[in-house]
Parts: C-alpha cells; sequence; structure tokens
C-alpha cells in the first residue's frame, strides 16, 4: 500500500462524505476514492462490482495508520457557518454546515448546489469538504440590492415576458434576468422555480418598494399599437405586431424566416431570436402601405416550383399574391435545397430567398434560358462513368445542365442518384435550359 506508510487506513463505511483521494480498507485491501467518480465514493463499496468505477485498489495492508489531523474550516474564524437548508439558491463561495462538517459550494458546478445537498448522492460535484467546526459564525452583512436606490423592484409575474435585464422581488430578494441566449428562460421559470437558476440572477435582499420607472414607449411620434400577431403571416425583418393589444415586438431581421411561426413572448427558449420586444403601446396604429413588387412591371411572377431550378435573380410567387427573389449572392445555391428553404413557408426561407412584397395579376413572360448564346450547340450526353468538374456542362433528355462550381459540385459524381435530372439533381446541378446542334470540341487537357 505505502512502505513508508505501513498500516490500514479507516475501513470503508457506507453513507460517510468520501471525497476524490480518500483511502478506505476493506478487510486488508486498501483502496482510493478517484476523482472522476468521486460522488460515488459515499454510496458504492469497493468490493461490490458497482465500485469499480469509484474505488481503485492500492494493494494490501497490515495493521492501522496513524491518524491525520482533520482539515479546519477557518482557523481565525471559528464557528459553524449556517446549516444547509434544501431548496435555497446558493451560489459560487457560499458556506454551509451539516453537523459539524463544512463544505463550500464550488465556482465550476454552483449551480448543483441548488439541486443536491452536500452529503446527497451527486452532492460532491458541487460541494467541496472544508472540514469540521463548532459553535457559530458570527453572521456577515448581507448583499444589499442597491445602497443608492432603496427599495424592492415588482414582484415576479408569470404572466409578463421578461427580458435580459430586467429585475423583480421575490420574498423581498431581488433577481435579474440574465443576458445571453438563455434569457429566454425567464419567462418558462420563475426566479424560485426548479429550473429558475437557468435564467435569474439572485442580486440580494431589498426593503420597501423602488418608484416605478417610466414604461418604454413604442413609438412617440407614431403612437398606437401595430396589428395583432397573427401565425403564419409572412413577416419580415423590420415588421412590428402587438400581444394582447399592448405589447409590442418587432420582427429580426436576421431570423425573419422564424417570424411566421414563433409566437412573440412565447414561452419557449429561441423564441426571442425571431422577435424583439420593444415596450408597451395604447390605441392602434394607422395602417402603413404593403410593398409593392415593381410599380413599373406590375403583376405576380409564376408561383414557385420545386422542380425547377432556379438561379441568382429568379422571381417567383407563392400562393399567386407574393413575390420572392432569389438572392444574388452565393447563398443563391440554397434557392433550390428542397421544402426548408421553399420561399415563404420553408424554415430557412430567408437564407435563400428575399421577399420583395405583395403583387396582383401576372408578369409578362421571360424568354427561356439557352445554354451559351457566344457558343450555340449541345454539350455531350452526361455518363456516370466520366469525372465532373464545377462548370462542367451535360445534355440529358434535350436538357442541358451545368455542375455547381461551389462545394456541392462533389454532387455532380456521386452516382445515379444524383445524376442531371432525377429526383436529386438540383444538389449538384443547375438545369441551363434546351439546345440545339452540338459544341465545337475543346482541347483534351495535357
Amino acid at each position: 500500500f505505502d512502505p513508508d506508510t505501513p498500516g490500514c487506513p479507516d475501513e470503508y463505511v457506507e453513507g460517510t462524505p468520501y471525497g476524490g483521494g480518500d483511502k478506505v480498507a476493506v478487510g486488508t485491501i486498501v483502496y482510493e476514492c478517484t476523482e472522476t467518480y468521486a460522488e460515488h465514493c459515499p454510496h458504492r463499496s469497493p468490493n461490490h462490482v458497482a465500485g469499480e468505477e469509484a474505488w481503485f485498489e492500492l494493494g494490501a495492508c497490515t495493521g492501522s495508520m496513524a491518524p491525520t489531523s482533520s482539515p479546519t474550516f477557518d482557523a481565525n474564524a471559528p464557528g459553524c457557518p449556517d446549516e444547509y437548508v434544501a431548496g435555497t439558491a446558493y451560489e459560487e463561495g457560499d458556506k454551509v454546515s451539516v453537523g459539524n462538517t463544512v463544505y463550500s459550494c464550488q465556482g465550476d458546478f454552483a449551480i448543483t448546489c441548488r439541486q443536491y445537498g452536500p452529503e446527497d448522492y451527486g452532492g460532491s460535484q458541487g460541494w467541496t469538504d472544508l472540514g469540521s467546526c463548532t459553535g457559530t459564525i458570527a453572521p456577515t452583512s448581507s448583499p444589499t440590492f442597491d445602497p443608492d436606490t432603496p427599495g424592492c423592484p415588482g414582484e415576479y409575474d408569470d404572466t409578463l415576458a421578461y427580458v435580459a435585464g430586467d429585475k423583480v422581488s421575490v420574498d423581498n430578494t431581488v433577481y435579474e434576468c440574465i443576458s445571453g441566449g438563455n434569457s429566454a428562460y425567464c419567462v418558462v421559470f420563475g426566479p424560485i422555480d426548479a429550473g429558475g437558476h437557468l435564467g435569474w440572477n439572485k442580486i440580494g435582499p431589498c426593503v420597501g418598494s423602488l418608484p416605478p420607472t417610466a414604461a418604454p414607449t413604442f413609438d412617440a411620434d407614431a403612437p398606437g399599437c401595430p396589428p395583432e400577431y397573427v401565425a403564419g403571416t409572412p413577416y419580415v425583418g423590420g415588421d412590428k405586431v402587438a400581444v394582447d393589444d399592448r405589447v409590442v415586438y418587432r420582427c429580426d431581421r436576421l431570423h425573419e424566416a422564424h417570424c411566421p411561426h414563433r409566437i412573440p413572448g412565447a414561452s419557449s427558449p429561441g423564441d426571442d431570436d425571431a422577435w424583439i420586444r420593444l415596450g408597451v403601446c395604447t390605441g392602434t396604429l394607422a395602417p402603413t402601405a404593403s410593398p409593392a413588387l415593381d410599380p413599373d412591371s406590375p403583376g405576380c411572377p409564376d408561383d414557385y416550383n420545386p422542380a425547377i431550378a432556379y438561379g441568382k435573380g429568379d422571381k417567383v410567387a407563392v400562393d399567386g399574391s407574393r413575390a420572392y427573389m432569389c438572392k444574388r449572392d452565393d447563398d443563391a445555391a440554397f434557392c433550390n435545397a428542397g421544402p426548408r428553404y421553399a420561399p415563404g413557408t420553408g424554415l430557412y426561407s430567408d437564407v435563400a430567398w428575399v421577399w420583395l412584397g405583395s403583387c396582383v395579376g401576372t408578369l409578362a413572360p421571360t424568354a427561356a434560358p439557352t445554354v451559351d448564346l457566344e457558343a450555340p450547340g449541345c454539350p455531350e450526353e452526361y455518363s456516370s462513368a466520366a469525372k465532373y468538374e464545377g462548370g462542367d456542362k451535360v445534355l440529358v433528355g434535350g436538357l442541358v445542365y451545368v455542375c455547381k462550381w461551389d462545394e456541392y459540385g462533389a454532387y455532380c459524381n456521386a452516382g445515379p442518384m444524383f445524376a442531371p435530372g432525377g429526383d436529386n439533381s438540383d444538389l449538384g446541378w443547375i438545369k441551363m435550359g434546351s439546345c440545339r446542334g452540338s459544341l465545337a470540341p475543346v482541347a483534351s487537357p495535357l
């Protein structure tokens, strides 16, 4: 076991709050509690099959070891901290006692201090054993909410849609909704709910009340509420809606594809990615005119057809009344990426398509695309045995296809399932149009 320190450590006792590195004996065999699975050491016997992960066998021993001195809590501030109380929102550095043993909440696992007691199964992840104590510690002053602005903010109300930075009070304790993506949990959980720590930070106690601050207004120059949110409406970035005729939200341009399907202020994490809360409103706003597709060329383009391979700048209509244009940058490749990218209805519509506005009637048809006006004729027939690169053109059924230039060009050589004109053709190939005759052959590469 240890030639320099002979003797056996104490016998294993189930329920003892063992930690990583603690040594015990079972008979004359010595075991050490592993750091990785230390939380299992108090409840899994070293010589049991379930304890193999928690305990590492060191070897045999004889006799007994001289006891080492127990760690002390704080020699300069003797006494025991408050007893552990289940359900308390403990934070990093908080100290509690269980019996005459002191524990400190660890920073990396502070969240588990609210879920498990120091001697619970799993408690060793959040709590560190500091040693024994006697008596009591003089209480330290509790943190104050704001000495310059005493008083409590409004009581938490589970009917309100809180956002990052909002402060509330619960039983004279102040909590603040955290910033970042987890602020959505402030709508899902209350500060003292089981999942409250996901969205709320505990600030400290308060007394009395704070003078009310002015509620944010929607628009001082154009008072009134915008139209009520209606699920399924093709909202775009910048559109404003009201919820419950009093709370105003604006569709975020970066996530506008989600605005038609995510209810502003709803209690689902991620909903606040689509809508930004602006404030409260009263009355109604005068409606603004919907954007027009093109005042010089009235009418709707052809309805969107998932079987057509669209290119940069192509315009389509949805439901015969809403016009979209395939983006003119590299994202145009997504215009043919399937139903999830379909204009107006796909979850990721805004990745590939730009909403142009509403339209009425039809547009005069444009000429069908040709393969190459400078070099008329048809390329060679597609062959599954050939190796194609970006820009290569092939002929299938009288139609010309070109292999994509970006990373999707790899699908041009991915087998029959991705052949031009097939069900998955649009992943690697762009349909150019029809052709006549043949193209002059190009020189073979050296």
